[in-house]
C-alpha cells in the first residue's frame, strides 16, 4: 500500500503483493484485428508475480523464467517473452501491437486503466519500457483526465517541458505547460488553440497516409527539431474529437532506416538538417492563415538549430531517420555554413532550400503501409510517441462543422 495505493483497487481477484523478486511475463493471445488504423495486431499480457511462485493462485497457469525469448510449439505458434525483473507489484497489462512490432495499445487486464492509476510511478516505469520498445503507446477510455493528470503521466517518460513554444502562450491551459491544439475559440471568438497544420488535408478514401510528393502532403514530421534540446517524446490527449477525419498517423523510422540500402545509409550519415522555428511558422502560415508567427524578438531568441539525419536512439541503440520537420529549411554536410541572407529568406518568406528534397524523396518509401499506423481518435484517448524513432502527421476534418480539442505535452530527455 505504501508503494502505490491508487493502483490497488484495480487489481483483480487473487492478485497480491508479495515479497522478493517480481517478474513480468508476456503471453501472446494471437492476432486480432479491429477497425482502428492500419494494423497487424498481436496481443500480449504483461503480468507481475513473485519469483518464488510457479503458479498464480487459483489459475494454475505456468510462469516462464526470466531471460530471453522462448517460443511455444503446436497450436497457435505462441511465444512467451520476459521483460525483466521488477521490485514492485503493479496492474497486469495487456499489450496489443498495432502493426507488427510498431505501436502498442495498452489495457488493464483486470480493470480499465484510469488517470489516477496511470499517475503511479511503478506503472509509469512499465509504460515507459513499452513506449521505448514500440515507439507509440496508446491508452483509451481516459475521459476523466485532468490537465494535472496529463502533466503527471507525461513525467513518467522524461522531463515535462515548461516551454509550449514562442507565440503560443494564448493556447496554453491555465497553470500547466499543456498546449491546446484544434479549433477552439473563447466566447469572444478569439482562437485559444493552435490550429492544426493539416487543414484541408483529408485522409484519402483509400485510407493511405503515404506521402504524396505532388501535393507535399501529409506533413510528416517529428516534433521540436528546432529546439536547443529536441524533445524525447510528445503526449497527445483527445478532449473532443470530430466524428470523422482528424486521424493522426505514425511511421516507424527505425525500421525505415533498416530498409535503406547500405549506400543510401552511408550518404545520409554525413548530413544534418538546419531547423528554424521562424521558418516553421512562416511556412505553415502560408497554408493556415491563423497559425502564429514569431515576432522579430522571438525570432532572435529562437535561432536555427542543427540535427542529424541519422539518429541513434539513446535507450535502444537503433538508428533511425530523423530531422524531417516543417522547420527544416536546408540539408547539408555537417559543419557547412549557411549565409545569413539565405536564413532571412527561409525564416521570413517560408521558402525552403532545394536540398530538403533529399528528405522529401525518402518520404513515400518510409511512410508506406508496412511502416505506418493510422489512429482514429475517440474522446479519452491518450497517445505518447517517441520523437527519436518515429514520424507523425495530422489529417484534416471539417472545421466548420466540428470542434476538435487536443491537449499536448512535450517530454524532454532525462
Amino acid at each position: 500500500p505504501a508503494l502505490c495505493p491508487q493502483v490497488l483497487p484495480a487489481l483483480g481477484p487473487g492478485a497480491f503483493i508479495g515479497e522478493g523478486e517480481l517478474r513480468k511475463v508476456v503471453r501472446p493471445h494471437g492476432a486480432r484485428r479491429r477497425r482502428v488504423g492500419q494494423d497487424r495486431r498481436h496481443d500480449f499480457d504483461l503480468d507481475l508475480r513473485p519469483h518464488r511462485r510457479r503458479h498464480h493462485e487459483g489459475h494454475g497457469r505456468r510462469r516462464r523464467g526470466i531471460g530471453g525469448h522462448t517460443r511455444g510449439g503446436g497450436g497457435g505458434g505462441s511465444s512467451a517473452r520476459t521483460f525483466g525483473v521488477l521490485s514492485s507489484e503493479v496492474e497486469a497489462l495487456r499489450v496489443q501491437t498495432l502493426n507488427g512490432t510498431f505501436g502498442a495499445l495498452v489495457e488493464g487486464v483486470h480493470a480499465p486503466l484510469t488517470p489516477a492509476a496511470l499517475r503511479c510511478g511503478a506503472l509509469g516505469a512499465e509504460l515507459r519500457a513499452i513506449w521505448v520498445r514500440f515507439g507509440v503507446l496508446v491508452i483509451r477510455g481516459l475521459q476523466s483526465m485532468t490537465p494535472e493528470d496529463l502533466a503527471a503521466i507525461s513525467g513518467h517518460f522524461g522531463i515535462l517541458s515548461q516551454d509550449v513554444g514562442a507565440g503560443r502562450e494564448h493556447c496554453t491551459l491555465p497553470g500547466v505547460p499543456i498546449l491546446r491544439i484544434g479549433n477552439v475559440r473563447d466566447q469572444s471568438g478569439r482562437m485559444i488553440s493552435q490550429p492544426a497544420a493539416a487543414r484541408g488535408n483529408l485522409l484519402p478514401a483509400s485510407g493511405s497516409c503515404q506521402y504524396r510528393p505532388e501535393e507535399r502532403l501529409p506533413v510528416w514530421h517529428t516534433d521540436g527539431t528546432f529546439m536547443a534540446v529536441p524533445p524525447a517524446g510528445s503526449a497527445l490527449f483527445c478532449r473532443r474529437a470530430p466524428p470523422e477525419g482528424a486521424e493522426t498517423c505514425f511511421a516507424d523510422m527505425a525500421a525505415a532506416w533498416e530498409s535503406l540500402a547500405p549506400e543510401e545509409q552511408a550518404s545520409l550519415e554525413e548530413l544534418e538538417c538546419v531547423c528554424s522555428l521562424a521558418h516553421h511558422d512562416a511556412k505553415i502560415s502560408l497554408r493556415v492563415p491563423d497559425y502564429p508567427r514569431l515576432t522579430p524578438e522571438e525570432r532572435t531568441a529562437n535561432p536555427p538549430r542543427r540535427v542529424p539525419v541519422a539518429l541513434d536512439h539513446p535507450s535502444t541503440g537503433r538508428r533511425a531517420l530523423y530531422g524531417a520537420n516543417s522547420s527544416t529549411c536546408r540539408v547539408l554536410r555537417r559543419g557547412e555554413a549557411v549565409p545569413a541572407e539565405d536564413m532571412d529568406r527561409y525564416d521570413l518568406e517560408g521558402i525552403e532550400h532545394e536540398s530538403v528534397s533529399i528528405l522529401r524523396a525518402l518520404l513515400p518509401r518510409v511512410t508506406s503501409r508496412e511502416l505506418t499506423v493510422v489512429w482514429q481518435w475517440q474522446e479519452g484517448d491518450l497517445v505518447i510517441w517517441d520523437n527519436r524513432s518515429t514520424l507523425h502527421c495530422a489529417t484534416g476534418y471539417d472545421q466548420d462543422r466540428y470542434v476538435r480539442e487536443m491537449w499536448r505535452t512535450t517530454i524532454m530527455p532525462d
